[in-house]
């Protein structure tokens, strides 16, 4: 192959590589790019590989065929230097469930007039509905514990009316088991008078303090 027609080969790959990548970036500034894919950098290095190309395909014969391989294989190589790389696909990690809120048990007052009779520790009927209530706030909060407190009036001696405050507590507790709420969630405790919410010295007062409290531990 002739000098003259080696060297306009190359510069024939050389300038077909730099307008392959110049048309491969018409929508992507070279300043947003690495200098590797600078269009600049991607038409030499276009251009330099379809002259080689071109070089090895050709003889002194058919120069002008080898010429136009090396052209068209800079231009090809040049625009693929250019090219932008896919974005790796980032597939986004799932959202932790969020933790559950807490239940807040709002506390329970039973008074005696729907939970016990006088001087008794048995339940009326009347304290079923309240006491079915919370039996189902319980069960549908399993991690929730409750203290039950029974209280009474001044009427009788400290020491009876401390026992009876217990038992009135334990027939709460009682109901709720029966119920379906375990026994290990709950504790009793009776005061006795020792916590009066009224006077003792009315029927309405004393009425008020005979009473069970149903409270969260």
């Amino acid at each position: 192959m002739k000098k003259s027609t080696t060297g306009l080969l190359l510069g024939s790959a050389l300038v077909v590589g730099l307008s392959g990548c110049a048309t491969s970036n018409t929508s992507t500034t070279s300043s947003d790019k690495p200098w590797y894919q600078h269009p600049m950098v991607c038409g030499l290095a276009g251009g330099v590989i379809g002259g080689g190309i071109g070089y090895a395909s050709s003889s002194e014969s058919d120069e002008d065929d080898g010429a136009a391989i090396g052209a068209t294989a800079g231009a090809t190589i040049g625009a693929m230097l250019c090219a932008d790389s896919p974005e790796p696909v980032v597939e986004p990690e799932p959202m932790p469930e969020p933790e559950p809120e807490p239940v807040e048990f709002e506390p329970v007052t039973l008074q005696s007039d729907v939970t016990f009779a006088f001087d008794s520790a048995e339940l009326r009927p009347g304290a079923e509905y309240e006491l079915n209530e919370v039996a189902a706030t319980l069960n549908n909060n399993p991690e929730v514990r409750v203290t039950i407190a029974g209280h009474t009036d001044s009427i009788g001696s400290n020491e009876y009316n401390l026992g009876l405050s217990e038992r009135r507590a334990e027939s709460v507790r009682d109901y709720l088991v029966s119920q379906g709420v375990a026994d290990g969630r709950m504790r009793t405790v009776g005061y006795g008078e020792e916590r009066p919410v009224a006077t003792n010295e009315t029927d309405e007062g004393r009425a008020m303090n005979r009473r069970v409290e149903i409270m969260s531990q």
